[in-house]
């Protein structure tokens, strides 16, 4: 499957730091690798990815926001990037990542 190229309609990538942008691109490149190629079938059959959870774990993606216990502490910034990758591939396994990571804080 081809990779999503992202779109920059306002010119703001360069405002974003580094680990901004990485965060961003690892996440877009999670949803191209593993969300898309799925996401169809799972609609179709009314079911939600679980099999994806333990990779996101692997990410860091639930608290993510968070710095003790091992977490990135990632900026909020960077966590809404990560979000609106989520978002592209589906918008349930944003709200999963959201819903269970902000409990935590």
């Amino acid at each position: 499957m081809k990779r999503f190229p992202g779109v920059d309609f306002m010119e703001i990538d360069p405002l974003f730091t580094a680990e901004e942008r990485l965060s961003r691109d690892t996440v877009r490149a999670f949803v191209d690798d593993r969300v898309k190629p799925i996401i169809e079938e799972c609609h179709r059959d009314a079911r939600s990815p679980l099999e994806l959870v333990p990779e996101m774990a692997e990410l860091a993606l639930f608290g993510s926001t968070i710095s003790e216990y091992g977490l990135p502490g990632l900026s909020n910034v960077a966590y809404g990037l990560v979000m609106q990758e989520l978002e592209r591939g589906d918008s349930g396994l944003r709200s999963f990542v959201s819903v269970h990571g902000s409990p935590v804080k």
